[in-house]
Formats: structure tokens, C-alpha cells, sequence
């Protein structure tokens, strides 16, 4: 009789033993099914609205800015003024400073500029004046070439020199008059 007993017993552990672990997997796929977005009953966000988003590195230094609107340009380390609010995306180099952006300014002002170390590099631009063009400038944030549509439909290219005076200008009116333009004359 003791070896009976002992056959049922060693029976009813083995099944415990089942049930224990058909219950881990069954509480596994309910919690596995219950964390799928589908099971979920609430409908899912469309968009994200917010006024910031910053993207980091992995020191925690805002590498990439989109806001509205933007904070101020850091360069060196130093803050400067931006000519208008301007609302869009930054982009900073690991120590933080504005290396570039693409921005819409509460003028109307359309700007896409890449930045030296201490100042713009080129730049491209819609004004709310009606003017149109891109900028190039040196290390030393001197203009040295100039591509500009004005608001009545002229269309020129100026080139300057290392001191950012015009050298040469190339033009072409509205209507198709064009030019060459000498540096003008010291007096």
C-alpha cells in the first residue's frame, strides 16, 4: 500500500508540476497580447504637438532643435540676437552652438543657413521685401559672393573681395537687359 500511495502522489506532483507551468504560460501570452498596440482599446495619437523637441547625443547636448520658436543662436559660446522670432530647426554642433537651420521668421523671412564656427556660411533666403537669393561668406563672416532676385524681377551675381568690397557684378534685368558691372572706382 505504501508504494500505491507513494505511485499517486508522485501522479499528483507531476500534474501540480503541468498546471504550474501551463498557468506561467498562459499569464506570459495574456501579458504579452495585453502589451500589443491593436489589443489596446484607446485610439492611437494621429500627430505629436508640442512647441520643442530636442534630440541629443549621447552627452546630452541638444544636437538637433525644432521649435517654435527658436531660442536665440549660440556661437563661441555667446548668445546673439535673431533679427526676428524665427520658428523650425536648429541644428548644433557637440558643444552646443548653432551650426546651421532651416527657419521661417514672424517677418515672413524664409532662411536656410550653414554656419562657420563663428558666424553664418551660406546662407539662402526669401525675403518678405520680395527678394530672393543666397549668400556665401569667409571664415571671417565677410560676404564674398552674392546671388540675388529682387522684387521686380532683376537678377544679378556679385563677387567681392577678401575685404568684402564688390569686385565684379553680373546682371540681367526683367527685361533681358544684361550687364557687367566693373568694381567701382576709388576716389
Amino acid at each position: 500500500m505504501d508504494t500505491s500511495l507513494n505511485q499517486r502522489i508522485e501522479q499528483l506532483e507531476r500534474r501540480i508540476s503541468i498546471l504550474r507551468i501551463s498557468l506561467a504560460v498562459i499569464v506570459l501570452a495574456m501579458a504579452f497580447f495585453a502589451a500589443l498596440p491593436s489589443a489596446k482599446s484607446s485610439t492611437p495619437e494621429t500627430h505629436l504637438r508640442v512647441r520643442s523637441l530636442a534630440v541629443v547625443d549621447e552627452h546630452g547636448v541638444e544636437r538637433i532643435l525644432i521649435a517654435a520658436p527658436l531660442p536665440n543662436p549660440v556661437s563661441g559660446g555667446k548668445e546673439s540676437q535673431r533679427r526676428s522670432r524665427s520658428y523650425g530647426i536648429q541644428l548644433n554642433d557637440a558643444k552646443g552652438n548653432e551650426f546651421g537651420g532651416f527657419t521661417i521668421a514672424d517677418d515672413g523671412a524664409l532662411v536656410a543657413c550653414f554656419d562657420w564656427v563663428r558666424g553664418e556660411a551660406t546662407c539662402m533666403f526669401a525675403m518678405p521685401s520680395g527678394d530672393a537669393g543666397f549668400e556665401v561668406k569667409s571664415l571671417g563672416g565677410k560676404t564674398r559672393g552674392q546671388f540675388l532676385l529682387s522684387p521686380n524681377g532683376d537678377v544679378g551675381l556679385t563677387l567681392h573681395d577678401a575685404a568684402e568690397r564688390p569686385r565684379i557684378r553680373f546682371s540681367v534685368s526683367a527685361d533681358g537687359k544684361t550687364a557687367i558691372e566693373p568694381p567701382p572706382t576709388a576716389k
